[in-house]
């Protein structure tokens, strides 16, 4: 399928770390038939290193940029389903390219259930060795008005990764991205 201008022709998954992102765009990939991208899986295939040893070896800075290079591809891409980074959005270029080729939900969590899915923060640098709890609280805090941006917000509290898909569909349906 070419990309039409102004034709926003992907489903794009932003929302902080335990958010869901990864597990539903995958479902929701696979119901819908269509690609399924995860920004952080493209940061590690482009740098041959895990996002830990890249925080840890070259800074977050460095990452971001890296982040915002990945992001800038899908200029060219469709029928995708794409899991951000929960930083991702607070770049406004990175927000700005993401609007222009999807339809971009916000999945919403509150900071108790994203500490109970992120565990121990494993493979998170912005977790390790820190409250969790805390450490996600602040960060929803702070990028909160960024999630606010996107198209539509689905509250994943009481959901399971299937609900909110089939809610994402629904919705995408109801905005005209699917028949």
């Amino acid at each position: 399928m070419e990309r039409q201008e102004g034709l926003k022709s992907n489903i794009i998954l932003v929302g902080p770390m335990g958010s869901g992102k990864t597990t539903v765009g995958q479902i929701l990939a696979i119901n819908l038939g269509w690609r399924f991208i995860d920004t952080d899986q493209l940061i590690v295939e482009r740098t041959g290193k895990e996002i830990p040893l890249l925080f840890e070896e070259q800074g977050e800075e460095y990452f971001r940029q890296v982040e915002k290079e990945v992001i800038s591809r899908f200029s060219q891409i469709s029928r995708t389903v794409i899991a951000t980074g929960g930083g991702a959005v607070i770049d406004r270029t990175n927000y700005q390219l993401l609007k222009e080729n999807g339809l971009v939900f916000y999945l919403k969590a509150s900071p108790s259930v994203l500490a109970r899915r992120v565990g121990s923060g494993k493979g998170r640098p912005l977790l390790l060795g820190k409250d969790i709890q805390a450490i996600v609280a602040g960060l929803l805090k702070e990028r909160e008005k960024y999630y606010q941006g996107a198209d539509l917000t689905i509250e994943t509290d009481f959901l399971t990764p299937y609900e909110v898909a089939d809610l994402l569909i629904m919705e995408s349906k109801k905005n005209g991205l699917l028949e």
